[in-house]
């Protein structure tokens, strides 16, 4: 521990308080427990707090490291102990870019999927993590919105990712830690000085505190204010927006082409600054020339770390780089959420009506040649051509699941049901039940 600490635990408490108590009404708060000092030191706070909704904790499995089993066990018995609920999801960590983007990819998906409407997401980040964000950002050239910072709170899914810790250095959640007795896991990554989070934090950052001690709090501050100077200088985006059936709205690219380029370049910062994308000059423009302004039949591609930016039917789209199995398949009964991996997720939820009859089925993507009949149709058509009449993106086409009752397809995602594998819609006839589907493509 460092020398002597001006905050006390009940002070930790305080600061809890006033950053959640807007909160305490919403149906649950959800925290994001790795079982680290922080998310720990989190957990336990938020656990004893005497006004809050219900509180349940969230656990990540990636399967990176040799103890992730074991740091999932330390969680459930943390849970445990403060009588708290416990889930913990698995994931798969695809390469495409760095393993720490690839994994926090993974990790917001989970997050996504797991948090229902009404909820709010409590991460543990901390002063010392703003403070490493600012410069990292600083040195790969970020402009002035990329300077505002990690956010305190945000939109994610259908539910709000809140930061309550955010102003507090990491020197007071170890010394909360200590005196509360806890116990937590060391990620031996984090002493990996390859990676550039970690260079900073051990041999930059101490440099820095010999000879500024106050540097958190002037570079804090200076986010503060970057973030209030880009409130009030921000277009709004809202009209250019579309829905894309993913976690990303869509750009209308039309209404772009309409703008003037500093406005235009303003949208498109702003629009990937929603999803922590910080776009350099050169990037911004090879959207517009490339993207923005391509023949109407192009279907460029740029890669933005870990996702791609691509354009379809006039609208510009974000998408992960996932690789996915062309061969998988798996038999389902609809009981728990099915994740196929690089893909999404799939579940089901009972319906009285027009939902899908089925005990259980296969799930398969698609491997061409596949017809069917949707619901009130006359004739079988191609799959192929039915996903050109939804107007359903190439690259999500081969990523769809397909649903098999025996050899035939009886439904695809939740974009319909197949004639003879419907639930009844005649009042007159008993009652069926069945299953809505829900699709949630991993972008």
């Amino acid at each position: 521990m460092k020398g002597e600490f001006a905050v006390k635990p009940s002070q930790l408490a305080q600061t809890l308080q006033s950053v959640l108590t807007p909160y305490q009404n919403r149906k649950r708060w959800v925290v994001a427990l790795s079982g680290g000092l922080d998310s720990t030191v989190l957990l336990h706070a938020v656990a004893a707090m005497e006004k809050r909704p219900e509180l349940c904790a969230l656990h990540i499995h990636h399967g990176l490291q040799s103890q992730a089993d074991q740091w999932q066990r330390q969680c459930e018995s943390l849970c445990r102990d403060l009588g708290v609920a416990f889930s913990a999801l698995n994931v798969t960590v695809v390469a495409g870019s760095g393993p720490e983007a690839a994994a926090r990819d993974a990790r917001y998906q989970a997050f996504s999927e797991f948090l229902q409407c009404g909820d709010v997401l409590l991460q543990a980040h901390h002063q010392d993590d703003q403070v490493e964000t600012l410069f990292l950002r600083l040195l790969r050239g970020t402009g002035v919105d990329g300077m505002q910072g990690i956010p305190e709170s945000r939109a994610l899914a259908d539910a709000e990712l809140v930061r309550p810790l955010l102003l507090l250095p990491r020197e007071e959640l170890e010394r909360y830690a200590e005196l509360s007795q806890l116990s937590w896991v060391e990620d031996p990554s984090n002493s990996d000085e390859r990676f550039d989070r970690n260079f900073l934090r051990q041999r930059i950052l101490p440099l820095l505190e010999e000879r500024w001690p106050a540097y958190r709090e002037t570079v804090t501050r200076f986010a503060r204010h970057a973030s209030e100077a880009g409130g009030n200088t921000s277009t709004d985006i809202s009209g250019l927006l579309q829905s894309s059936g993913s976690a990303y709205a869509a750009l209308d690219v039309e209404l772009l082409r309409a703008m003037a380029e500093t406005g235009r370049k303003t949208a498109i910062r702003q629009w990937l600054s929603q999803w922590d994308l910080r776009p350099t000059e050169a990037q911004l423009k090879a959207i517009q020339r490339d993207m923005v302004f391509a023949s109407r039949d192009a279907e460029p591609l740029i890669e933005l770390g870990s996702v791609q930016l691509r354009r379809f039917e006039q609208r510009l789209y974000l998408t992960e780089l996932a690789d996915f199995d062309a061969a998988y398949q798996q038999h389902w009964d609809f009981s728990q959420p099915l994740l196929i991996p690089g893909a999404g997720w799939l579940s089901a939820e009972a319906c009285e009506q027009g939902g899908l009859q089925a005990d259980s089925v296969l799930v398969r993507l698609r491997r061409g040649g596949e017809r069917c009949t949707p619901l009130g149709r006359r004739h079988s058509r191609s799959l192929k051509k039915l996903l050109q009449e939804h107007h359903i993106a190439p690259w999500r086409r081969d990523r769809l699941p397909l649903l098999f009752v025996g050899e035939e397809l009886a439904a695809v995602a939740d974009l319909w049901v197949c004639e003879g594998h419907a639930g009844s819609n005649n009042a007159d006839l008993p009652t069926a039940t069945g299953w809505r589907l829900r699709w949630s493509p991993m972008e």
